[in-house]
């Protein structure tokens, strides 16, 4: 069962296998544990920059989802959606866990919590913080699904693949949802101005 192709696992399939996880079945979180790890590792080293803690982080989110499994709930989102909540939540801790030990800036200090990504320290510029201000100031004229899709690319900074995994839906679509919402946001900016 852990050799499944997991590649082509629609929601149902994961909230199927989840069940499966609720019951403590091993070879159901094998599944998921081979599925999510290199994703999840991916995506936390974009928040942490360091991957030994990026490791202890993947390693605590498969920890927290095998023993809070019974917290997952299908219908309200899907799988990847939770794990990647909860990596992300645990990523914002470890940074502010390190804020009071480290000189360095933390994300805490330039990007409300909300919309914290964590990589904006090392790649910080006031032009890019200029226009990801506009961004935040627009975001509640977009539609929900432009703007879960805007802050994941551009607040987030993940790949639109990764996007369009995390939200269940196809790389187009996410594409499409971007090219609108960035539309509207230009309209929304250029009529502020006058």
């Amino acid at each position: 069962m852990v050799s499944e192709d997991t590649q082509a696992f629609t929601r149902a399939d994961w909230t199927e296998c989840m069940d499966r996880v609720k019951q403590k079945d091993t070879q159901a979180f094998a599944l998921v544990f081979q599925h999510f790890t290199p994703r999840l590792k991916q995506f936390t080293y974009r928040h942490m920059g360091n991957e030994q803690v990026c490791m202890e982080v993947v390693q605590e989110t498969l920890t927290i989802v095998w023993q809070k499994s019974i917290m997952f709930d299908g219908s309200k989102s899907s799988l990847s959606t939770w794990i990647y909540t909860i990596a992300r939540n645990l990523c914002f801790d470890m940074l502010r866990k390190q804020k009071g030990r480290d000189a360095h800036l933390s994300s805490d200090d330039i990007w409300p919590n909300d919309y914290c990504p964590p990589d904006l320290v090392e790649h910080y510029s006031p032009e890019q913080e200029m226009l990801k201000e506009q961004v935040v100031k627009y975001l509640d004229t977009l539609p929900d699904a432009q703007r879960t899709v805007v802050k994941a690319v551009y607040l987030e900074e993940m790949p639109h693949q990764q996007v369009a995994e995390m939200l269940n839906i196809p790389l187009g679509t996410v594409k499409s949802r971007l090219r609108l919402a960035i539309e509207k946001l230009k309209h929304s900016i250029e009529a502020d101005r006058l």
